[in-house]
């Protein structure tokens, strides 16, 4: 028994030392991405990372500070690709129309000269030929009444609403939809707006609005407009982001190349240079992209040196490091 006893006491001894030498014992360092037995240490709860010199070297890093721009406010919003063929129905209509009109207005004239000479045509068929030049001219403002309430007045009545028709039926532009968040209305008329497909980054080119749509949307319940997008490659039907001016006065922004930008768990980071060997993970909130660039609104300074190639090594390296994957 009292071996027993002391059996257990040499094992609980041993156990405790063993767990005293782990706790003092140091930390092992992580392995460096793409290096074999190359080391690097990352800082602190994942947010950024550390290299050495010659990982620095071979990272092919490129680094900058935001560049600044002026930009007239925008407001986001969404829309779609218009099925043209209503517009075409519509304007056939009116054309139909207009025909018919102008042979009844003939016909009309016609009758009453020669009532007028000598009863050659009866006070009947006099009646009978400005009735229907009535019914005709009736069917021509019906036709066009409809194309206003389905198109709205501006595009209605755009002097070259054939040749606009044309080009949209020949696929060198696209007739869409832009609708708006609720109290997003800008304080002017925009002329402009800019339009893309619903892809994370994608461009997005220009439009010329061509007024106020007809009708609103059951569910943003904003403002709407129709717009002319000449450089359209989607389909009738295919969704669509869009961007509108504001009418507010430029502001001063900061843009980033879009390599810049990595993302991580639904949200968006640059790295930011805080030493010679280090880089922090910031997170940032980004705007709409333009050429130069995409426009940071929150999260960088114009002092901040920022990585603009190889922030997804960054990201991959980090995330390594601390034992995950890239999300």
């Amino acid at each position: 028994m009292k071996k027993i006893l002391f059996g257990l006491l040499v094992g609980l001894g041993l156990g405790a030392g063993a767990m005293a030498w782990l706790k003092r014992a140091p930390a092992p360092e992580v392995a460096a991405h793409g290096g074999a037995g190359a080391k690097e240490a990352v800082e602190a709860k994942g947010a950024g990372v550390r290299l050495t010199k010659e990982q620095l070297a071979h990272a092919g890093l490129t680094l900058a500070a935001p560049t600044t721009a002026k930009l007239a406010p925008e407001v986001r919003g969404y829309g779609r690709v218009l099925d043209p063929t209503p517009l075409v129905a519509s304007t056939a209509e009116i054309a139909t129309a207009q025909a018919a009109l102008t042979l009844s207005e003939k016909e009309f004239a016609r009758v009453e000269t020669l009532n007028g000479q000598d009863q050659n045509a009866s006070g009947q068929a006099l009646e009978q030929a400005a009735a229907a030049r009535q019914r005709d001219r009736i069917a021509l403002d019906a036709a066009r009444a409809r194309l206003v309430l389905a198109w709205g007045t501006t595009l209605a009545k755009r002097g070259e609403l054939a040749r606009l028709i044309q080009a949209v039926v020949g696929g060198e532009a696209a007739l869409v939809r832009i609708d708006l968040p609720p109290g997003e209305t800008p304080g002017s008329a925009p002329a402009t707006a800019r339009v893309g497909g619903l892809a994370a980054g994608g461009p997005l080119h220009e439009a010329e609005v061509l007024g106020v749509a007809p009708t609103a949307d059951a569910q943003t319940q904003g403002a709407s407009y129709l717009a002319l997008w000449r450089a359209a490659t989607l389909p009738p039907g295919a969704a669509l982001r869009a961007s509108v001016p504001t009418g507010a006065a430029a502001e001063a922004v900061l843009l980033v190349p879009r390599a810049a930008l990595v993302q991580h768990d639904g949200s968006i980071f640059v790295y930011v240079q805080t030493g010679e060997l280090t880089f922090v993970r910031r997170l940032v909130e980004t705007g709409r992209e333009q050429e130069a660039g995409v426009v940071v609104t929150a999260g960088l300074e114009i002092k901040d040196r920022i990585v603009t190639a190889g922030a997804q090594h960054l990201l991959s390296t980090e995330l390594q490091a601390a034992g995950g994957g890239e999300s």
